[in-house]
């Protein structure tokens, strides 16, 4: 038996599947059915064919396969440090440098949180920009579907967008990024991300950040798990710790969010070839997630952590715990319709309430990562600049 373990290919020792039997056919049917629609479209074909390699991914790959090819979370954050502090050392610029010191904080069980130089299990924050200079906060949640780690793009968008660029540099105020990493699945399944989402943010609180200097969101699954935290603040979850918040955020920001696992909209028949998700890899991320029967207790659960499904009675509170709402999506992705009939029912709900939604014509699923990840600050990231500012004034 270890002989024939041993003779095994690398990929065949843990588990994975054959590249050549799963990846390499689904590349060229996204290829052959996908890239005539993109260049119809107008889609920038780098920001498709990234899109592409990570539908691949994720419709091809177990949980485990991914975290296995993927760098881990921290890690990233230590790497992307490193690079983007030896870019400004050649710039020589000194003001970036100071917002571009490692500083993570493990979230601990219960309230406790132990600064440390590396996370552990329970989750932990990533810090960019100066926290103790700063006088504005960000909390964000990444996406991957709650199976895939950070990507360098997401750090790169929160950098661009809140701390080196507009809104810190334009007001005089030092803005610093609290990234929350969290327990993937399936090593942990809801609601375990929103009981560590929640401690970042009262740790963030108790730390003397006020709601009024402070704005929360999240791409895709961060998305998702940002719309879980302002449903807590309004119907608290049993098993999760209480906000006392204490008056409303600044702002939450949803850029193509997963708000239910539905997949009857218009724009998965018009998106599916051109996007970056697909019905089937959205309903793996609803298997992966909850570990029970989550369908059946929809319509009578008042914690449901799907926006759009169940009980939505309390977005007509939403104006009583955020000042602004901003969602984003790609006229070309399978969440478009989702998007728009969040953001219109929220706004519906809260006629005083700031609600922006802004659907870009040319844009796939999660476009500003997309764009952070070709090094390119594009459109969706000044629209998002444009948006933080406003709310950081």
């Amino acid at each position: 038996m270890a002989q024939a373990q041993s003779g095994l290919r690398p990929h065949q020792k843990i588990g994975l599947n054959s590249p050549k039997k799963t990846a390499f056919p689904t590349f060229f049917s996204i290829v052959a059915l996908g890239l005539p629609r993109a260049i119809r479209r107008g889609i920038p074909l780098r920001f498709w064919f990234l899109a592409a390699t990570y539908r691949i991914v994720l419709g091809v790959f177990q949980p485990h396969e991914i975290q296995f090819l993927a760098t881990p979370t921290l890690q990233v954050y230590s790497a992307w440090l490193a690079k983007q502090k030896a870019k400004e050392s050649k710039n020589a610029n000194t003001a970036a440098l100071d917002r571009l010191h490692q500083d993570v904080e493990l979230l601990g069980t219960g309230d406790d949180i132990n600064h440390v130089a590396a996370g552990g299990g329970g989750g932990s924050i990533m810090w960019l920009g100066n926290r103790k200079k700063a006088s504005k906060f960000v909390l964000f949640f990444h996406g991957g579907g709650y199976v895939a780690p950070l990507a360098p793009g997401h750090l790169t968008w929160c950098w661009e967008c809140y701390v080196n660029g507009k809104p810190g540099d334009s007001n005089g105020d030092e803005v610093a990024v609290a990234v929350l990493q969290y327990t993937l699945c399936p090593g942990a399944t809801y609601p375990t991300q929103l009981q560590q989402a929640v401690a970042a943010l009262n740790h963030l609180l108790r730390s003397g950040v006020t709601p009024e200097n402070l704005i929360i969101g999240g791409d895709s699954a961060g998305g998702n798990l940002t719309t879980q935290v302002l449903c807590h603040l309004l119907r608290p979850h049993p098993d999760v710790q209480p906000v006392r918040l204490g008056g409303p955020l600044a702002g939450t920001f949803l850029v193509s969010p997963l708000l239910t696992l539905r997949t009857d909209a218009v724009s998965y028949r018009t998106n599916h070839r051109v996007d970056m998700l697909s019905a089937a890899i959205v309903a793996k991320a609803g298997d992966y997630l909850f570990a029970d029967d989550h369908v059946a207790k929809q319509a009578t659960n008042p914690h449901e952590p799907l926006a759009l499904d169940g009980d939505m009675e309390w977005f007509g509170e939403i104006h009583t715990v955020v000042k602004s709402v901003y969602v984003t999506a790609g006229a070309q992705e399978v969440f478009c319709d989702d998007s728009r009939v969040f953001a219109e029912a929220v706004r519906r709900r809260n006629p005083g309430l700031d609600v922006q939604l802004e659907v870009a014509s040319t844009e796939v699923h999660d476009g500003i990562l997309i764009e952070s990840e070709c090094e390119t600050i594009g459109d969706a990231s000044r629209r998002m600049r444009n948006w933080a500012s406003k709310c950081l004034l």
